[in-house]
């Protein structure tokens, strides 16, 4: 009963947290309605599993659906993909020195913060643990805040068109809940093996596949979906956020915007460099390189329609990435974690 009070707080500070000039402000609106809640009421609320898979499966098929195979081979190619490893890597290292040599962080948590965005799959790693750690969530959170304002910022120099349905359609209703069925199946085998945010993973993949198979029935997530999914996500942040004080708050907090400048910084670098080498626009490589999370550059190619093929193309690639290397760094993580 307690958690299903919290989620009601939470929508009823997402719906509120809308209407705010800002993008995702109903994320926001719902982790500051629930931290309220938790600090007054003094609860200890922890959302169960479901919650998140929810979360990944509705991301997923959004970013899936966007995923068309012609955009890919149209317009990624080998240099800007090369520049995407490069420019998360000198992300996730500079982030990570900063974080483990500057603020004292463990290495566990170093790392956890300094990898850039897939917030999702973090929340994943770190709710894992046995005690999650609040400094990961509060650095991520700021990151997403302020890469959403600057989303928003470069959004309104040029134009675009939502790439999500307005309304919910039910003639597509039934293969959505399909691919969701099977992205749930398949999600649980794949989180056998050790693979984070794994119904992101296998939803993701099936709608990609999905569409590239069915394109003739213009398959899109609404609009709606993709709301209750991101004000789940603030109702979720909001119960890691509310036990920490406030100067462990104002603490994690320099740690974020430090982070999140460190990692913008690198990434304008990487984008001009790249505009020189390749011609494509700064601005777009900008937004397609910005370590933001897979919630916030979701939002962002589909409410706002910002180069949607190029940018989600490149944010898959990016997660895809980030998803596989738990699973190849298995050990050397588990070790971290244990210092």
């Amino acid at each position: 009963m307690e958690v299903l009070k919290t989620i009601i707080v939470g929508f009823i500070g997402s719906l509120l947290g809308a209407l705010l000039p800002i993008p995702l402000g109903e994320l926001f609106g719902a982790a500051l309605f629930v931290v309220v809640y938790l600090r007054v009421s003094k609860l200890d609320i922890k959302l169960p599993s479901a919650v998140l898979t929810t979360i990944q499966i509705i991301l997923g098929l959004s970013i899936g659906i966007t995923a068309h195979t012609h955009d890919l081979v149209e317009s990624f190619s080998f240099p800007l993909f090369l520049g995407l490893i490069l420019c998360m890597l000198s992300q996730t290292t500079v982030n990570f020195f900063w974080l483990y040599k500057r603020e004292q962080w463990t290495p566990f948590e170093s790392l956890l913060g300094a990898i850039p965005g897939a917030m999702a799959a973090i929340l994943v790693i770190s709710e894992e643990q046995e005690k999650p750690s609040p400094k990961i969530i509060f650095s991520h959170s700021i990151r997403l805040l302020l890469l959403v304002v600057l989303a928003g910022v470069v959004a309104t120099t040029g134009e675009g068109t939502s790439q999500l349905s307005q309304t919910v359609s039910l003639v597509q209703l039934p293969y959505l809940a399909l691919l969701a069925a099977l992205s749930l199946l398949l999600g649980k085998v794949v989180g056998k093996i050790g693979i984070p945010a794994p119904y992101l993973l296998t939803s993701l993949v099936v709608a990609a596949i999905f569409n590239a198979q069915f394109s003739a029935l213009h398959l899109m997530v609404p609009e709606l979906f993709i709301m209750i999914a991101t004000a789940i996500l603030g109702v979720l942040i909001g119960t890691r956020l509310a036990p920490t004080s406030l100067k462990e708050a104002l603490e994690y907090s320099r740690a974020g915007f430090i982070v999140t400048t460190l990692g913008v910084s690198v990434t304008i670098i990487y984008a001009l460099l790249f505009n020189y080498m390749t011609g494509t626009d700064w601005e777009v490589l900008l937004l397609a390189w910005v370590p933001g999370s897979v919630e916030a550059m979701t939002a962002v190619a589909l409410l706002l329609g910002l180069e949607p093929a190029f940018v989600a193309i490149n944010h898959v690639m990016r997660l895809m990435m980030l998803y596989m290397m738990p699973v190849v760094l298995k050990s050397p993580l588990q070790r971290l974690s244990r210092m």
